[in-house]
């Protein structure tokens, strides 16, 4: 049954229009760790749509789709009959990847491909068409905010700097010495601290965490890291905050690149799309359905009770050996000691998957396998 605390987060401000315009966790790790074949079933929390796309490169026997905010299955709805409609190059155009000053056209030459509700509602948001859907969530409008500060403060040149640098020991060199400055660490204290993080998105995200938790050193921590330890151009998500776009036609999220397109669009009669809370739709399905999760950081939302019974609920509809992964953006989460005998840790995977996860945003990933 769904609960009360359920039911007043889908009423939220912040569930009353796209919240992730695109998805804010690497896939990449997401695939090492499920290792999809023709006989799996994926279950993925919807949010942008684009994982849900891309384990269709997989080859599953299906993706069930889910998500509390029907904004978030509309948009999963927009892209998918863009894929059907367009060629690579129009689906480009139209998402927002290159520019285009004809997206109310190619629009109208796919809202049929729609649903009902679907096409009423994105008939209502001509100027998100015309921004292209890929940057119209309240994640992206804060990248965007962070995009301004970032240039304001550090600069574009040095930006630029470490986007151009061959090696990593020289873009280490440029943030010892250019970037993490007595200004940059202030900045991070003030601008992303807990009260401006409250009031840019919604207090219920918070509620999990510790008081004594520090915004500014852990943000301070992950930019530090994407910048001086991870793959810098290849980063689609690092080059989203500092640019607003990819870095090149070469260096694309995974359900954006050629050679991915024809898979995903000759699957995609596979994506199953329902509204609503993980307790209800699991409730309604059969034991041992599904073999794969991906639950991205729902779990850090819900007290520490609610994440066991779902755990629990999940327990009941996966299939032996079937795999969990999650993510901790802020708060700690992770199967509890009452379900030792149902829920496997991989910590080892886990912990090496985290080391390479161009998302650089989340403190751990998790990854669990199921035993019955």
């Amino acid at each position: 049954m769904t609960n009360d605390r359920t039911q007043k987060m889908s009423r939220r401000d912040v569930f009353a229009d796209i919240l992730y315009a695109q998805c804010w966790e690497d896939p990449a790790i997401d695939r090492e760790a499920f290792r999809i074949g023709p006989d799996d079933v994926v279950f993925s929390i919807t949010s942008g749509g684009c994982n849900v796309l891309a384990f269709l490169i997989d080859d599953p026997r299906a993706v069930l789709a889910l998500d509390l905010s029907p904004y978030q299955n509309y948009l999963l709805k927009l892209k998918i009959a863009a894929f059907r409609t367009f060629d690579y190059e129009a689906l480009l155009e139209f998402l927002g990847v290159t520019a285009s000053d004809c997206r109310p056209a190619l629009y109208a030459g796919l809202r049929t491909q729609l649903d009902p509700e679907t096409r009423s509602w994105w008939d209502t948001q001509p100027l998100k068409i015309e921004r292209g859907i890929i940057h119209v969530g309240r994640y992206e409008d804060y990248m965007r905010l962070l995009r301004t500060w970032f240039n304001r403060l550090m600069g574009r040149s040095l930006i630029r700097e470490i986007f151009s640098a061959v090696t990593r020991e020289e873009r280490v060199r440029l943030y010892e010495r250019k970037w993490d400055t007595l200004r940059w660490r202030l900045f991070t204290k003030v601008f992303l601290g807990r009260p401006i993080m409250v009031h840019l998105f919604d207090p219920v995200f918070y509620e999990q965490l510790e008081d004594s938790f520090s915004f500014g050193d852990h943000f301070r921590e992950i930019i530090r890291h994407a910048i001086t330890e991870l793959p810098v151009r290849e980063n689609t998500f690092l080059a989203y905050i500092v640019f607003g776009h990819f870095y090149s036609p070469d260096q694309l999220p995974l359900y954006l690149r050629r050679e991915h397109f024809d898979a995903i669009r000759s699957r995609l009669d596979r994506v199953q799309i329902t509204c609503g809370p993980c307790e209800g739709y699991f409730a309604a399905l059969p034991p041992d359905h599904i073999t794969k999760f991906n639950f991205t950081n729902i779990f850090e939302w819900m007290p520490v009770d609610v994440f066991t019974n779902l755990l629990r609920d999940t327990v009941r509809v996966a299939k032996n050996g079937a795999v969990l992964t999650y993510r901790n953006l802020l708060v700690p989460r992770c199967r509890p000691d009452c379900l030792a005998q149902s829920i496997e840790p991989q910590t080892a995977l886990a912990q090496r998957l985290h080391r390479q996860d161009l998302s650089f945003i989340y403190r751990a990933y998790v990854v669990e396998q199921v035993r019955k």
